[in-house]
């Protein structure tokens, strides 16, 4: 059973410059699955 559904995510940082962090991003997550973000640090894993 799918509990969280991603469509077509787009995050673009800046005014002046653009900075487009994701583009066209889409996943499910299903009930039972376990999900990890990995990144360096400072890379805004929890923003």
């Amino acid at each position: 059973m799918e509990i969280l559904k991603v469509s077509n995510l787009k995050k673009v940082y800046g005014k002046k410059i653009i900075f487009t962090a994701l583009n066209n991003i889409s996943f499910n997550i299903d009930e039972g699955e376990f999900v990890g973000i990995m990144g360096p640090s400072g890379s805004g894993k929890t923003t």
